[in-house]
Formats: C-alpha cells, sequence, structure tokens
C-alpha cells in the first residue's frame, strides 16, 4: 500500500471538516444579518405605525364632528373640495403629456445620446425641491404667463414636479410588455400605432393605473410648490370650476395654520390644534387610502387582463 493511499483519506476527512465549519460559519453570519435586517425593518414599521396612529388618534375628535366637514370657520369643506380639484385638474394635464412622452421613448424614439439627455434632464428635474419648483412655477406660471395666484398656475408647477415620476412609471409599463406581442401584431398587419393602442397600453394598463394613483398621493401631499403658486386663502366663490382664482388646500391650510397663521386666524388656540390635528388626521387616511387603492386596482386589472 502507497504512502498516498494511506494519507488520502485523512486529507479528504479533514477537507470536510473543514468544509462543515465553513458552511456552519457562513450560515451563523447568514441568520445574524437576516435577524439585523429583521430587526431594523420592525422598528421603523413599527415607527411608521405609530406615527400614523398617533396622528389618526389626535384628529379622532375632528373626525368625527360634522361641523370639520363643513364650511364654517372651523370646516374644511373649501379644502377638501380644492384639493380634489387641483388633483382632478393635474392629472388631466399631466397624464397624456407624460403617457405621450413616454410611448415615444419606448416605442418610436431610436436610443442613443438624445434618450439619454432626456432621462439625465428628468432625473435632474425629479431631484429638485418642491419648494425651488414653487418659485419657478410662480415667476414662469404666476408672472411671464400672466395666470397670477391661481389653480391653474398651481396645477402646472404640480405637472412639472410630477412629470418626472409618471414619465419614469409610465415607461416602465411599457417596457414590461414582452416583444412577442408587438411582433404578432405587427405581423398581422397591424400599424405600429394600432398595436400600441390594441395591445401595448391595455397590457400596460395595471402599472399605469398604479402610476396614475402613485402621482395622485404625491399631489395630494404637496404644499411647498403651492404657496406661491395658488396661495393660502380662498375666495368668496371657492366652490367653483374656474381655473384662474387663489385657493389652499388640505396641506397649505395646515401649513397656514401651524406656521404664519397660527394665532391670527378667527379660530381660537384651541380650535387652531384641533382643525390641525383634524387635517393631518384627513391627510394620512386619503395616502393611505391611495396606496392601497394602487395596489388593489393594479392586481384585479392584472388578474382580468390575464384571464382576457
Amino acid at each position: 500500500m502507497s504512502l498516498q493511499e494511506v494519507v488520502s483519506p485523512q486529507a479528504e476527512e479533514a477537507r470536510l471538516s473543514a468544509l462543515r465549519q465553513l458552511t456552519r460559519r457562513l450560515a451563523a453570519t447568514n441568520s445574524i444579518a437576516m435577524g439585523v435586517l429583521w430587526v431594523i425593518t420592525l422598528l421603523v414599521a413599527a415607527l411608521f405605525i405609530y406615527i400614523i396612529i398617533s396622528l389618526i388618534a389626535q384628529g379622532a375628535s375632528s373626525l368625527i364632528s360634522p361641523a370639520f366637514y363643513g364650511t364654517g370657520d372651523a370646516g374644511i369643506a373649501p379644502q377638501l373640495f380644492n384639493t380634489f380639484y387641483i388633483l382632478i385638474l393635474t392629472e388631466l394635464i399631466l397624464v397624456p403629456l407624460s403617457l405621450a412622452a413616454a410611448i415615444y421613448l419606448v416605442e418610436y424614439a431610436p436610443q442613443g445620446p438624445i434618450i439619454t439627455v432626456i432621462h439625465f434632464a428628468a432625473e435632474t428635474l425629479s431631484g429638485v425641491p418642491s419648494l425651488v419648483l414653487g418659485m419657478f412655477g410662480f415667476l414662469v406660471f404666476s408672472v411671464y404667463a400672466h395666470l397670477g395666484i391661481s389653480r391653474l398656475a398651481g396645477a402646472l408647477t404640480l405637472l412639472c414636479l410630477n412629470f418626472p415620476l409618471a414619465l419614469r412609471l409610465f415607461e416602465q409599463s411599457l417596457e414590461s410588455v414582452p416583444a412577442d406581442l408587438r411582433e404578432g401584431a405587427l405581423a398581422l398587419g397591424a400599424t405600429r400605432w394600432r398595436a400600441i393602442r390594441t395591445v401595448v397600453l391595455p397590457s400596460a394598463l395595471p402599472v399605469i393605473i398604479t402610476g396614475i394613483i402613485l402621482t395622485a398621493g404625491k399631489i395630494i401631499g404637496e404644499s411647498a410648490a403651492l404657496i406661491f403658486t395658488m396661495g393660502l386663502f380662498n375666495p368668496s366663490n371657492v366652490f367653483t370650476l374656474d381655473p384662474l382664482i387663489p385657493s389652499n388646500t388640505l396641506t397649505t391650510y395646515l401649513y397656514y395654520l401651524k406656521g404664519p397663521g397660527a394665532g391670527t386666524s378667527s379660530l381660537t388656540s384651541a380650535q387652531e390644534t384641533a382643525v390641525a390635528a383634524g387635517l393631518s388626521a384627513v391627510l394620512i387616511i386619503l395616502l393611505l387610502i391611495i396606496n392601497l387603492s394602487a395596489r388593489f386596482i393594479g392586481r384585479a386589472i392584472q388578474r382580468r387582463v390575464t384571464a382576457a
């Protein structure tokens, strides 16, 4: 029997032992890392849940008060109306423009430096603070375009603020459609636009709807961009569809009550605190509904499109 035949089993056993030790060490390290990540995740989730519950609890007395939803001094009916008005007006401008741009960039434009520059510009715009965009909107739309402090100036400013997000989401929705569907439609004799209209857009609809709902949440929660362009006060004819009048929203009214208007409004200090707490609770509830709706509606449309 050779020396190699004698040593080989011992060397193999040592190698297997080292491999087992390495496996146990890697498994222990992985368990520790997973434990740390779980702890961080639970802490962050607990913090957000605490904030949500705390804000809703503070505003609970206002939420169950009918006067809170009225038109009186302590009511938020004008702000609710203005919030949904500016939401719908902004989406009516934002969705067609961003969807058309996404269709062009994904379906028609040749990939090259121009597309890279457009994406770079959009990403740069998405990083601009909303306060800066608010001043930009005031200068361009309120002053140069002679729109004044108005709902339309606010909607156009929100368009600039949300266009990069909507463009990115719509591009992703179109890119998620398999190329086989496009090629099949073209092979059957359909024009490119007909293939986009009848095949690509219906297939991308779930993500498109999700994108619309997510931008809606961002529009409702915006305040800095509207302070300069829509103002902080309502005219007497606030319940009108006129886009050229100033208005305040839930967020800008909250800013006014807790900021420059604190102690100067027609409300007492206790009423201001109660209304501000109620406004915070309403905003939290609206944003929760919007985010949950984005998931539910997107999945429902996805199931229907897949079943069809």
